[in-house]
């Protein structure tokens, strides 16, 4: 063979030997670049994650609603920029932190977030309400009080119209960090729990990776004139006030807003936005709430029942429409749980009967302390009664 040929060869060895390795290292990169990749979205997705939880704490963070609930502690209110924050936590933990037991304790959405324990000044009284709440808040905030011994002999429980909706009709999520709760309270009186698919939070896991919530998070804590603080004054201009009895009081702000004109066009919103829907009643939230009163009488507790009122032009709006008759379901349904329970039944869905009129409301559903103290009004009368039989 010529040396040329044999050259030849070897380059053709050369090559062979060669092309793997080549090919090896493009595949190399290409993994990098995917690793680097996918670390780098990792990473993104993390900040967002964190993000959140660092500039919307009183909403996201784990502990974010723990300083609140130690002010309450030492007898002092906590301002926050609004009330769009994690209620049920900030329940759990003020409740884990209550040095006695009160006499009364309310279970209620955010209808009753006005209610002051000044409204019933011969007991001592925690408002527990949540924002939003559905039957399972009246699990879950019971396992609260449950699990930290703070069980009252006197349970106001407030039924709104949407209490019942089966959970996937639900528009909302604020509910989704009770389901722990309500799973804990499912557990110790042996009812069957919603699956764990149905009832994942994703809404909020959802929020918490949201791009667009991490902008309005920065932007208004960078922006905002004052910071979340604990302190001993009631009110403020820009923040609005959590107290330790558990109500809330307005910044001046969101007082300025809240005229009559704008009570009037929300209420007209809502009534027409609603008019031809109808309240739905999940039988087995029902029959979930039974053994939950069952429970409750066991323990020596006195529950009492109420319908918080509308703001009468909503109501009046609403007559003759689906929604009214969706509506007297509901209270048709109380009726029966006030007569087979034997518990009292107060309050009213209508204003008129309890003597709400729409100066006393920020929008449509939301009155003011004049409109919960004749509620209250009312429970005090019954109770007095109660007692002196």
């Amino acid at each position: 063979m010529s040396e040329l040929s044999l050259n030849f060869v070897a380059a053709e060895c050369d090559v062979d030997a060669v092309a793997p390795a080549r090919k090896s290292l493009k595949g190399f990169k290409s993994s990098f670049y995917a690793l680097a990749l996918l670390m780098f979205t990792a990473a993104g997705v993390g900040t967002v994650w964190n993000g959140n939880q660092i500039y919307g704490p009183e909403m996201y963070s784990t502990n974010g609603m723990v300083p609140a609930a130690e002010a309450f502690s030492e007898g002092k209110n906590y301002a926050v920029f609004d009330l769009n924050l994690n209620i049920r936590r900030l329940k759990e933990e003020t409740i884990a932190r209550l040095s006695k037991t009160p006499d009364v304790i309310i279970l209620g959405a955010s209808h009753w977030q006005e209610a002051h324990a000044d409204l019933l000044p011969t007991m001592s009284f925690y408002n527990a309400h949540v924002h939003r709440d559905y039957w399972e808040d009246l699990l879950g905030v019971t396992e609260m009080l449950v699990s930290h011994n703070r069980l009252p002999k006197k349970l106001i429980i407030s039924i709104r119209d949407l209490q019942f909706t089966p959970l996937a009709s639900r528009k909302d999520f604020l509910w989704e960090p009770g389901i722990p709760y309500y799973r804990a309270m499912a557990d110790r009186l042996g009812i069957e729990k919603e699956s764990y698919w149905t009832s994942l939070p994703f809404n909020r896991i959802r929020a918490l990776f949201s791009m667009s919530m991490l902008f309005d998070n920065l932007t208004r804590w960078y922006n905002a004139p004052e910071q979340p603080h604990a302190s001993t004054e009631r009110q403020f201009k820009t923040l609005d006030t959590l107290l330790p009895d558990g109500s809330i009081v307005w910044s001046t702000d969101h007082t300025q807003i809240f005229t009559q004109e704008r009570s009037r066009s929300e209420a007209i919103k809502l009534a027409d936005a609603r008019k031809n829907l109808q309240p739905e009643i999940d039988l087995n939230g029902v029959a979930a709430f039974e053994t939950l009163l069952d429970y409750l009488k066991a323990q020596g507790v006195s529950v009492y029942l109420i319908n918080p009122p509308y703001n009468p032009i909503y109501y009046d709006r609403i007559q003759g429409t689906p929604y009214a008759e969706g509506l007297a379901r509901v209270e048709t349904l109380m009726k029966r749980l006030s007569t087979d329970h034997k518990l009292p039944l107060l309050g009213s869905f209508n204003p008129h009967v309890v003597g709400c009129e729409s100066s006393m409301y920020i929008d449509a559903e939301h009155s003011n302390a004049r409109c919960l103290k004749k509620l209250l009004d009312q429970f005090g009368a019954v109770d007095s009664a109660q007692g002196s039989n």
